[in-house]
């Protein structure tokens, strides 16, 4: 079936001009804001990218950075200054920021587009690698057909190099992927053998089920399962007559934690092992539950304002600016959707979001908070929370003031 290309450069997608939001915010406190606004905390944020980086090191692996949570040009510096030479971009938009923004072959070794791989964007992966020189832009397959459509388009766009793809091996999150020892596996692992235009580099798993954990022992099972499911992918390929020096990419932002804090890695592997995670840069309400972020690590926060109160209901709630499209409408462990950390407005949860507002509860013994003020929200889910907004205003440390802002590449 003929599938249209997508084409679309990203000097079409009009971003928010950098340079003019800095000359007018930085300087400025968060309190002349308008709300609702994301605050980074630099150096959190680079002091989190710092830790895994030389604990991954420190284990004698390759760490792959997921660029995805924030987005950014200098987000994702700064996780390459963290000791990641491999990223994964969900859209290519990321690919083209990351390629636009001078990233060379100096810093990194490749980029991973995570999503697997659609007709229509073979033209948009053809250019990107054309201009990214020596850094490879691998894709990411979990089906024949995926596979047919790539060895099309290198035929009709004149490639000279096999596409590098990975092999996406759903671990029982039932997302992307297909299970290590299935018929869809196996027919996509006849495909690519059968394909001189395509060459398996790795097999790549992303348990989000780890989420779930509660401990340390917790995610290093979950770490086990996620290395047990791409080198059981990866003993299927050998036993239908492939071979490669493959990689087998695992992670999730808790099994990545709890790898570079100690867990056990299982022996007997068809290959060798990288970790990947994403939202450990910033981390968020789902990550914190887990237990396994380190003291300080939370470097992302809403700054909403209270427009309203409600003192008969409830034992007294009060109404922000920030709903749904401030912090998204994802729940996690914590209930509500996200926690108030501003000091001395502890005991406050956002438990109730409509689109543009959302409701403050508070437990007994909280103390008030006027119309007026201000308040900053960690949220259950870093990603999407990031996803909601145009730009980022950075801060560092226990600072107020403006030093930064960041602009996501959006779009798709």
């Amino acid at each position: 079936m003929p599938v249209n290309s997508s084409f679309t450069p990203l000097e079409l997608m009009r971003l928010p001009l950098a340079s003019a939001l800095r000359e007018e915010f930085v300087g400025r406190p968060i309190s002349s804001l308008r709300t609702p606004a994301i605050i980074i905390d630099r150096a959190a944020f680079k002091e989190n990218c710092a830790q895994m980086g030389a604990k991954v090191e420190g284990l004698g692996m390759h760490f792959r950075a997921h660029i995805k949570t924030h987005k950014t040009a200098e987000g994702t510096r700064l996780q390459i200054a963290g000791g990641a030479r491999k990223l994964v971009a969900s859209t290519m938009p990321e690919v083209w920021g990351v390629l636009q923004d001078g990233i060379t072959a100096e810093d990194i070794d490749d980029i991973l587009l995570s999503l697997p791989i659609s007709a229509d964007r073979m033209e948009d992966l053809n250019d990107a690698q054309e201009k990214a020189g020596a850094i490879v832009i691998r894709v990411m397959v979990d089906h024949a057909q995926q596979v047919e459509h790539l060895a099309a388009a290198a035929k009709r766009l004149g490639r000279t190099v096999p596409w590098s793809v990975f092999i996406k091996v759903d671990g029982g999150g039932k997302r992307a992927g297909a299970p290590p020892r299935s018929a869809q596996m196996d027919a996509l692992l006849q495909a690519c053998k059968a394909e001189p235009a395509i060459e398996i580099f790795g097999f790549y798993s992303h348990f989000g089920q780890s989420y779930a954990s509660r401990t340390l022992d917790q995610a290093g099972q979950f770490y086990a399962g996620e290395i047990d499911c791409v080198n059981d992918a990866a003993a299927r390929a050998i036993e239908l007559g492939l071979s490669g020096n493959w990689i087998l990419s695992v992670g999730a932002t808790p099994t990545a934690h709890a790898a570079a804090l100690g867990a056990r890695a299982p022996g007997g592997l068809n290959g060798t092992l990288e970790l990947h995670a994403g939202c450990y840069c910033l981390n968020d309400l789902q990550q914190d539950a887990t237990s396994l972020v380190r003291e300080g690590g939370l470097a992302l926060t809403v700054l909403a304002t209270v427009v309203s109160k409600y003192p008969e209901r409830d034992g007294g709630e009060v109404m922000t600016d920030c709903g749904a499209l401030g912090v998204s409408k994802d729940t996690g462990p914590v209930p509500g959707f996200g926690r108030v950390v501003s000091k001395g407005h502890e005991g406050w949860t956002l438990g109730r979001v409509s689109q543009e507002h959302g409701v403050l509860t508070r437990v007994v013994g909280a103390k008030e908070i006027e119309i007026g003020e201000q308040v900053r929200i960690v949220p259950n889910h870093a990603c999407l929370t990031c996803a909601c907004h145009p730009w980022f205003y950075v801060v560092e440390g226990a600072s107020d003031e403006i030093v930064d802002v960041w602009v996501p590449w959006k779009g798709w």
